[in-house]
């Protein structure tokens, strides 16, 4: 099988992974706060690559200088990303949080532009556009709740969509030097660290430090964060750094537009949210226009591209 193919059955398998992972945080959430559900998620998340390591501890060698550069980007993720995603997903719907989300293929493409000198063709910019309209058309039918509480956590998803956006130009440069494995084994434990230092913070200030492990008594919490931890954080970021590797930032930012159409199926399937006849029209939208951009070739920098 070609790296191209494998890459884009990597990208898809994580958008997917990514869709269903806003049902498991509402679950999760249920049980503990925001930064509870983070320390939690990476510590699992941690213990993944550590096992993993352990059985094949071959496959990721992570010097002192190899920290250095890479341990940087996990501010932008997960830091910024799941810290902004998981505080939005308290104020608005999980449809919502994966509807903002769709315009993460734009902000890619406009840091990839300057960062890496990608570029996209007109009809690529098209099928762009006509992926973002799907969106901006559920947005505008679907209506905004005028009240400040979910505006702000609007803008929580929309700071997290640009952390993420940066961190997918800037990995896919650091792709060229290291394996996807080092890379995500780095991210990880950095996350692990930064939560939990934080959740413990949290903890003392509060006087609550006896429950700290108290959500794990909670069957329907542990099976989340299971997910959460080594499915959508441990292996959907093997999948997508496997896939930057491979394919242009761009390609793989606009993908994050099939997360919004699962989120959204997710949504009304389990969290019993109601699916109207605009969102068949903005998911088809979405989908002609993510399936088009990636049939075409991207252009020679020297074309007559955007």
């Amino acid at each position: 099988m070609r790296n191209s193919t494998k890459a884009y059955l990597a990208i898809t398998l994580q958008s997917l992974i990514i869709g269903f992972s806003f049902f498991f945080v509402k679950v999760a959430l249920n049980s503990t706060d925001t930064i509870g559900l983070l320390a939690h998620r990476f510590t699992v998340t941690a213990i993944s690559v550590l096992l993993y390591k352990l059985f094949k501890p071959n496959s990721i060698s992570v010097s002192f200088s190899d920290w250095k550069k890479v341990a940087p980007f996990s501010l932008a993720y997960p830091v910024v990303f799941f810290l902004f995603q998981t505080l939005g997903l308290t104020m608005i719907s999980s449809s919502e949080a994966g509807i903002v989300y769709a315009i993460s293929p734009i902000l890619t493409f406009i840091v990839a532009r300057i960062v890496l000198k990608e570029r996209a063709n007109r009809p690529q910019t098209v099928f762009m556009i006509l992926s973002v309209l799907g969106v901006i058309f559920i947005n505008t039918m679907k209506g905004f709740n005028i009240g400040n509480y979910s505006y702000l956590g609007f803008l929580f998803i929309l700071m997290s969509v640009v952390s993420f956006s940066i961190y997918n130009v800037f990995i896919k440069k650091l792709s060229k030097s290291y394996s996807a494995m080092t890379i995500v084994y780095v991210v990880s434990i950095c996350g692990c660290v930064i939560f939990n230092l934080v959740s413990v913070i949290q903890h003392l200030v509060t006087g609550s430090l006896e429950t700290y492990f108290k959500p794990f008594t909670n069957l329907s919490f542990v099976l989340s964060i299971l997910y959460l931890g080594v499915i959508a954080s441990f292996i959907s970021s093997i999948l997508s750094t496997y896939a930057l590797g491979k394919l242009e930032a761009t390609t793989v930012g606009l993908f994050n537009n099939v997360s919004t159409v699962v989120s959204i199926l997710v949504g009304i399937v389990c969290l019993h949210e109601q699916l109207y006849y605009y969102h068949y029209i903005g998911i088809i939208a979405i989908l002609v226009g993510t399936i088009g951009f990636n049939l075409l070739k991207s252009p020679p920098y020297h074309d007559g591209g955007i």
